[in-house]
């Protein structure tokens, strides 16, 4: 089996659009079919992504999908043999303008897919600073086990520049050099919470289908189709089997839908598919959803932002607190904190939740700064997904929390953090066949637990 496929590794700078995301744009643009990764829980990427190309994103993290085997499996499952599967991730760190320290995690996903790296670089420092910092991280990453095969520099100042560039770093390091983005191309980016806000994501991606308008018609400006060439190098694919695919046929899952909603990716859906059940689009804003549904589930977003569709209007709140009481629904992320008591919004302003849980929630300015990876333990006894001891994972983003009610007052899950091997507080509210947290589940790292959650509408 055959998926073309590579990592895009590339150097980001803090408020300017990725050289990730106009590469997405291009290549949707000038048609060539694409499916898009993330290697790291980056929501701002994975929204511009989404907006520019029209495609949802797989995150694929090592950790959180719980093994390489798991990861693989994900990976069959969202790629296409027929599209330029591309993972894009973080290159590293400028330590200082001569020194840089590389992101281990790029280059572990690129040794568990066994695919090319293609390094994208900045390049308006001196030729011999940039020609260094180069070198340098081919060396880091052929230590990690993964070879960079080509480079695309971004913020040249002028063709003559890149001349110089693909001299210099000839000398020291052997590699195709792709081309360049002009620096003029250097956009700022927009917030996370003006992405989510869909009249104001609008005029955010104009930057960037202008600049895409623009690098398209520069002939030869990049080696567009040595990328595609790139992946179809790739080793053949030895497919991953598993015991689980199409354990779940039968069994008629919706999924909530609203415009902010997938930040954390299409990895449930995905998983949902692969068990074999059948998906529903469940939209906040629409018609009285399926009444044959036999669960649910409500993935991630700024929950405030939905706030007033989810509480205020009347027939979606009887019908989602109906469902609740009776089928199982499984809201991970940050629409849980709309199912405690109350929730404060980032202006200090609180208001009352649907009182389903005795908890707080607490909202702050949507970002993807300080999102921690997390690991949840069923500590307290067998739960309606986990059973005692078993683990399931993910992150929490770093814009919202629950408060502790100062007991574990229905929670069924320890939180650990993996680094320290510290518990961090208590999740997995359960009232029924329910269950609800605010960690931005990975399904895929315990799939068995999923499975029987979904059996919970038998019971």
């Amino acid at each position: 089996m055959n998926i073309p496929r590579l990592v895009f590794a590339e150097e980001k700078r803090a408020k300017k659009i990725s050289a990730g995301i106009l590469l997405a744009s291009v290549l949707k643009g000038i048609g060539r079919p694409i499916r898009l990764f993330s290697a790291c829980y980056d929501e701002q990427f994975v929204r511009y992504a989404e907006l520019v190309t029209g495609q949802e994103v797989t995150i694929l993290n090592p950790f959180t999908c719980g093994s390489s085997r798991n990861m693989k499996l994900l990976f069959q499952q969202a790629s296409s043999p027929d599209a330029l599967n591309i993972v894009f991730g973080s290159l590293g760190e400028r330590q200082e303008i001569d020194s840089f320290t590389v992101n281990q995690l790029t280059g572990e996903v690129a040794r568990i897919l066994d695919c090319p790296v293609v390094l994208s670089v900045y390049a308006d420092s001196s030729t011999a600073i940039t020609s260094k910092i180069l070198e340098s991280i081919t060396q880091q990453m052929s230590t990690q086990g993964a070879q960079p095969s080509a480079v695309l520099f971004s913020s040249v100042f002028n063709p003559r520049e890149y001349q110089l560039l693909e001299i210099e770093s000839g000398r020291r390091t052997e590699m195709l050099y792709l081309g360049y983005i002009p620096k003029t191309m250097e956009k700022d980016e927009s917030s996370l919470l003006e992405l989510c806000m869909p009249d104001m994501a609008q005029r955010a991606v104009f930057p960037i289908k202008a600049a895409t308008a623009q690098i398209t018609g520069m002939l030869n400006q990049v080696e567009w189709d040595v990328l595609w060439g790139l992946a179809k190098k790739s080793p053949e694919w030895s497919v991953v089997s598993d015991p689980m695919k199409g354990k779940g046929g039968g069994v008629k899952v919706g999924i909530l839908s609203n415009p902010a909603f997938g930040l954390g990716g299409n990895n449930a859906e995905l998983l949902f598919r692969y068990l074999g059940c059948s998906v529903r689009t469940v939209p906040l804003d629409g018609a009285a959803p399926d009444p044959k549904l036999d669960a649910l589930y409500v993935p991630h977003a700024p929950g405030f932002l939905c706030a007033e569709r989810l509480l205020g209007k009347s027939g979606i709140r009887d019908w989602f607190l109906s469902f609740f009481s009776r089928k199982p629904v499984l809201v991970g992320g940050g629409v849980a904190p709309l199912l405690g008591e109350s929730f404060s919004l980032p202006n200090d302003k609180r208001y009352e939740g649907l009182k389903l849980f005795p908890f707080q929630g607490l909202f702050k300015i949507p970002s993807s700064v300080d999102s921690r990876l997390v690991e949840a333990v069923s500590s307290f006894g067998e739960d309606i997904m986990l059973n005692r001891g078993e683990k399931i994972r993910g992150y929490i983003p770093g814009y919202l929390s629950i408060r502790d009610p100062g007991n574990t007052a229905g929670a069924s899950w320890s939180v650990v953090n993996p680094n320290k091997s510290a518990d961090i507080g208590l999740s997995g509210w359960c009232k029924g066949p329910s269950i609800v947290t605010e960690i931005c589940l990975e399904l895929w790292s315990n799939m068995e637990g999923v499975h029987r959650w979904l059996m919970m509408r038998k019971a």
